[in-house]
C-alpha cells in the first residue's frame, strides 16, 4: 500500500490492524454570541435569538481544531511509517514542524510537549 507517497511493505488490512489513524473531525461548532465577530453578527440571521450560531467548519479548520483538542493522538500520526510532514501539512493544514513555543531552561530549549511528557513520566 502507499502512504505519504511512499510504498509500504504491507497491505491495507495489515496497516489498519497495526495503526489507527482515525480522526473524528468536528464538522460544526456552536459559536456563542460573545465569541462572534462583527462580520458574523452582520451575516447571520437570528443569532441574537439563538445566543449564537452553528458554524460549519472548513476541512483544514476542522483538522486544526481536532489536532489542538487531541494532543494525546499526535504521536500515533507522527510515527506512521513513511510519515512526511510536508504532505501532512498539504492535506490537513497542520504544520507539525512548528511544535509551539519553546521554553529555555538552563540554556536548553524545550517545547511544551517535551515538558508534559517528562512530567508524565515522573508521576508514573
Amino acid at each position: 500500500m502507499r502512504l505519504f507517497e511512499k510504498e509500504l511493505d504491507m497491505t491495507v488490512e495489515e496497516f489498519n490492524i497495526k495503526y489507527s489513524i482515525y480522526m473524528n473531525l468536528p464538522l460544526n461548532r456552536w459559536v456563542y454570541k460573545d465569541n462572534m465577530t462583527d462580520e458574523e453578527k452582520s451575516e447571520i440571521d437570528d443569532w441574537e435569538t439563538m445566543g449564537g450560531y452553528l458554524k460549519t467548519l472548513e476541512y483544514k479548520e476542522a483538522c486544526r481544531l481536532w489536532w489542538e483538542e487531541n494532543q494525546d493522538d499526535h504521536e500515533r500520526f507522527l510515527t506512521l511509517p513513511g510519515f512526511d510532514a510536508e504532505i501532512f501539512k498539504d492535506i490537513t493544514g497542520i504544520d507539525v514542524t512548528k511544535s509551539g513555543e519553546t521554553i529555555e531552561i538552563e540554556g536548553k530549549e524545550y517545547t511544551l510537549e517535551q515538558i508534559k511528557k517528562a512530567l508524565k513520566k515522573e508521576t508514573v
